[in-house]
């Protein structure tokens, strides 16, 4: 009989370890295709007809951090198919959104992070004992950002320091340094900073937010963590060729006044989002990438294009107006996603699956 607690903490580590070790069966060579492009997910509905994938904000669902609510039930009762558990959770991520206040602290996020990640836990002594190493050979690039990491963002600052944010940073440099045996290469890039910031955000502590941005690093985007950022300026040709196939219009227009997604896009791709305010928001958004595929942020960061189209074809210098995009609206750009899926060609969705990891 499951606790009336959101989560209890017994069950979700059973839960969570039952998930993670099937999960990572699951993902041999490419994870996660859109699983599918989604439609092996959306068994109710085919992709084409679910257009508001979330429930609307505006609308009191069943008590945001109650036990009542579909994700917390399916949480609180033993799988007795571990991998129609995954396709089900992964369904009510999209149809029900996982429960969180309005600061998007939620009881669910991490564990449900971490069973989709397949991320074994990590002890408080393991991370000590990288924390203890002390600087990294990139620990002066660290500092030089850490500072800077979504400055103007009051929540993220009130809940994660810039401490704790350099030592996470630096113990992943000197766990990969340790892995690879490799200390001649730098193993920070721009923008680690900002994709460690959701995970800081989420997570109960700094070694459970470290073992799930070491993960995600490296099992689904280490093309974005060479020096040369070869999967991110993939990613940025990608926007481009996503944005002529399904809008040629604004493509053309954007391509007539020389902008190219390399010039307005690159924040957006690098960081899968995590760039764009607010940061509840870009949580509800990787709530979804986590479940179906980070390499999906190719898609998204058209949407977000695309909801700025009647303006930018009005504009004689539309760069002044990319340069930031809007407050991000996590539900709409998922909404837009789902429609523009199946209008990609098969040969560029795959380069889509595959390009932050080739």
């Amino acid at each position: 009989m499951p606790s009336s607690s959101p989560l209890p903490r017994n069950r979700s580590s059973q839960i969570s370890s039952g998930y993670s070790s099937t999960k990572s069966r699951e993902s041999n060579g490419s994870s996660r295709p859109g699983v599918d492009r989604l439609s092996s997910q959306t068994s109710v509905s085919s992709r084409t007809t679910i257009t508001t994938p979330l429930t609307n904000p505006g609308t009191p669902s069943r008590l945001h951090h109650g036990s009542n609510h579909p994700i917390a039930l399916l949480l609180g009762r033993e799988p007795a198919n571990v991998s129609q558990a995954l396709k089900e959770l992964r369904y009510l991520i999209l149809t029900e959104g996982i429960p969180a206040d309005t600061d998007g602290m939620s009881a669910f996020r991490i564990y449900i992070w971490s069973i989709l990640l397949g991320v074994e836990p990590l002890s408080a002594s393991q991370y000590l004992r990288l924390v203890h190493k002390g600087p990294s050979q990139s620990y002066s690039k660290i500092r030089d950002d850490t500072f800077r990491t979504l400055a103007t963002d009051p929540l993220f600052h009130r809940k994660v320091s810039e401490a704790s944010l350099t030592r996470l940073l630096n113990c992943y440099v000197l766990s990969r340094e340790s892995a690879t045996r490799d200390r001649s290469t730098s193993h920070y890039v721009q923008g680690m900073n900002v994709i460690a910031a959701p995970f800081m955000y989420a997570a109960r502590s700094e070694h459970e937010a470290f073992a799930l941005f070491q993960t995600f690093l490296v099992q689904e985007c280490p093309a974005y963590t060479r020096p040369t950022l070869d999967g991110v300026h993939r990613g940025l040709k990608l926007v481009d060729s996503v944005l002529e196939a399904v809008d040629e219009e604004l493509f053309s227009y954007l391509g007539g006044k020389g902008l190219v997604a390399k010039l307005y896009a690159f924040p957006s791709v690098m960081t899968f989002s995590a760039c764009t305010p607010p940061l509840p928001e870009v949580c509800v958004l990787w709530d979804f990438l986590i479940a179906y595929g980070p390499y999906l942020n190719i898609i998204c960061v058209v949407a977000q294009v695309l909801m700025m189209k009647d303006d930018l074809m009005e504009m004689q210098s539309p760069m002044k107006h990319l340069r930031q995009f809007p407050p991000l609206k996590a539900r709409e750009v998922i909404s837009s996603v789902m429609k523009l899926m199946p209008q990609l060609p098969e040969s560029l969705f795959q380069e889509i699956v595959d390009h932050a990891k080739l």
